[in-house]
């Protein structure tokens, strides 16, 4: 009896301990599995330090883990504030099983180096030491050995110029906001947004970057204040005065060039875009659709999500939607979780995302769609022309003698499409030209990036700027921006072998000035492609205005050539026209949002249609 009590108690006590350990490991797989844990500041650990790299260069960075036990990690690489990446930013990511680690690339923030901002800054070296961060934290005693990426905007672009070098334990990416270069960020339709690149580099610079400074040496960085300003971080060149040297997308800007063979075809590891069809930095969706359909033929399990919304919208702590996305995808390729997100469709696309009570934490969709591949293949394009009498017409133009054209002063009107309060100013009628379909017999379904031909003539100066706007107009008259147009004409000539179904890309590197009198076609695609359903009833409308000079909030260019007449033909010999990418019989799944709730999406109410433009002689 005395041998029998004491192996129970010694039984007691041993289950007691597994009953401990087997809480621990529990509590540890649940956040490893995704189920949300609810950490406090005090229940991680935080370093502000920095990596070393290869050549001396010493990167910093803050990183946040649980206490105890090894965990896949994301990074987040950037030139704001990476290195002082608040606990809030990273709580989601350690309440889902994760540790975090922010750094900021060479020259900024607290990191060593040299910048040559964005442009030579997003280059091999940047690519390089990003790598070799990725391998640093694989070998740190919390990490499990799987790392991905995630962020919007440069955070997201930097992504695959880290990618393109291969680290052996960069698992995946999750990329939103991707923009670079030329044509999806500084000077989208070949015009210089002073927006994007002097206030740039004045908000980062002077505000973002020295508040993360501030904040590692109020928490005790002691090297942070002697690298800001001394020989260990330079730059490279006045970011503003080299852009302006370049207004032609020459070499300079072909080397920093994302969506080329050399970065983003050398990626290899699963990759995840998010984009925002309204993104005010102008190209982002555009060159997140191209990339995931035209550069990266070596990713085998890439996904490609669509939404209406702006430029961060898409990021971490943007809509809950993408970021709903972003963790099954984290999930499936860092955790090895069996989610079924590698066998779905890889397109998804959400419509008419609305916020209610102005929260993105609380977004809903009107419905959501799959498809196999982009541009999606059940996609048909369909031709309206543009008519003399204002109109978007399925017909094509009959046989004239007549030109039929429509004239409008240059660059007097504009349409100001940053918010509802720059909308509701109705532009000038007689620097426009506004064009409508008939009511909609059926509600017709938009999927892809609209093409705009334009037959255009000018009576002055050598040069004229494009700026185009899409709207639906419902049967109340309340007008919704949908998206917008840009090209400069003298920048007209198009590289066929990089364009495609859903994308007209103009070289950019060759200006060839316009003569007065003389006819041009001028082809342009659409800044970004867009998701949205014409209701039956509702009406779509293109206006052909001049560019707009005062930022919504990022996109503003000064207009090019001189005050002139433009003339836009529409005649058999000059068939001005817009192609449409159609899903035939697809339906709204939802009752169309108010007027003026959409993000990004300013909405107006009309009095009545101006068709616009000089009157007709």
């Amino acid at each position: 009896m005395r041998e029998d009590g004491r192996f129970r108690l010694w039984l007691r006590r041993h289950l007691r301990g597994i009953g401990t350990a087997c809480a621990l490991a529990l509590a540890m797989l649940t956040a490893t599995a995704g189920h949300a844990a609810d950490y406090t500041e005090a229940d991680v650990v935080r370093d502000i330090a920095y990596v070393p790299m290869k050549d001396g260069t010493r990167i910093a960075y803050v990183s946040y883990r649980p206490k105890t036990g090894r965990h896949p990690t994301v990074f987040a690489y950037s030139p704001y504030n990476g290195n002082s990446t608040s606990f809030e930013t990273a709580k989601a990511f350690l309440d889902a099983g994760y540790a975090y680690v922010g750094a900021n690339f060479p020259g900024t923030g607290c990191s060593e180096g040299v910048i040559g901002h964005w442009v030579d800054g997003f280059d091999a070296k940047e690519g390089i030491y990003g790598a070799e961060v990725v391998e640093w934290i694989a070998r740190q005693s919390w990490s499990n050995g799987n790392v991905g990426m995630i962020g919007n905007s440069s955070l997201g672009t930097l992504q695959f110029w880290v990618a393109s070098h291969r680290p052996p334990h960069l698992r995946a990416l999750v990329a939103s906001g991707v923009e670079d270069g030329y044509e999806y960020w500084l000077s989208p339709g070949g015009m210089l947004q002073i927006e994007s690149t002097a206030g740039y580099v004045i908000h980062t610079e002077n505000v973002t970057q020295a508040r993360g400074a501030q904040w590692r040496i109020s928490r005790g960085d002691k090297e942070c204040a002697a690298i800001r300003g001394s020989d260990r971080q330079t730059l490279a060149y006045a970011f503003f005065d080299e852009v302006r040297k370049h207004p032609l997308k020459d070499a300079w800007w072909d080397a920093a060039n994302l969506a080329t063979k050399d970065v983003a075809g050398k990626v290899a590891v699963p990759t995840m875009i998010i984009a925002m069809e309204q993104d005010n930095y102008g190209g982002a969706a555009r060159e997140s659709a191209r990339l995931f359909s035209r550069l990266m033929p070596n990713v085998k399990n890439k996904r490609l999500v669509l939404m209406n919304g702006n430029h961060g919208n898409g990021g971490p702590g943007g809509y809950s939607l993408a970021d709903n996305e972003r963790m099954r995808f984290l999930e499936r390729w860092l955790k090895g979780v069996k989610n079924g997100i590698e066998n779905e469709p890889p397109v998804a696309v959400y419509w008419e995302v609305q916020e209610p009570d102005g929260d993105p934490r609380k977004s809903v969709a009107g419905w959501t769609t799959a498809h196999a591949a982009w541009p999606a293949p059940e996609v048909e394009r369909q031709t309206f022309y543009l008519t003399a009498d204002a109109a978007l017409s399925p017909d094509k133009p009959a046989a004239s003698a007549e030109d039929g054209a429509r004239a409008y002063l240059y660059p007097i009107g504009t349409e100001l499409v940053g918010g509802n309060t720059q909308f509701a100013l109705v532009p000038n009628e007689s620097g426009v030209l506004n064009y409508r379909t008939a009511p909609m017999t059926a509600d017709m379904t938009l999927l892809g990036n609209p093409e705009v031909t334009l037959y255009l003539s000018i009576d002055n100066g050598d040069d004229t700027d494009v700026a185009l706007t899409l709207k639906d107009v419902d049967p109340d008259g309340n007008v919704l921006f949908l998206q917008s147009g840009l090209l400069r004409a003298s920048l007209r000539a198009i590289d066929k072998e990089q364009s495609y179904a859903d994308e007209v890309v103009p070289f950019y590197n060759q200006s060839e000035m316009l003569e007065p009198g003389k006819i041009y076609e001028i082809r342009l695609s659409l800044l970004s492609p867009i998701a949205h359903v014409v209701r039956q009833g509702h009406r779509l409308e293109l206006t052909v205005a001049a560019p707009n000079p005062i930022p919504h909030p990022n996109i503003a260019s000064i207009p090019a050539g001189a005050p002139s007449i433009n003339r836009v033909y529409h005649s058999e010999k000059y068939p001005s026209r817009i192609l449409l990418p159609v899903i035939p019989g697809a339906l709204a799944k939802a009752p169309p949002p108010p007027c003026g709730t959409l993000r990004s999406q300013a909405c107006r109410k009309e009095t009545k249609f101006e068709p616009g433009g000089l009157p007709m002689r």
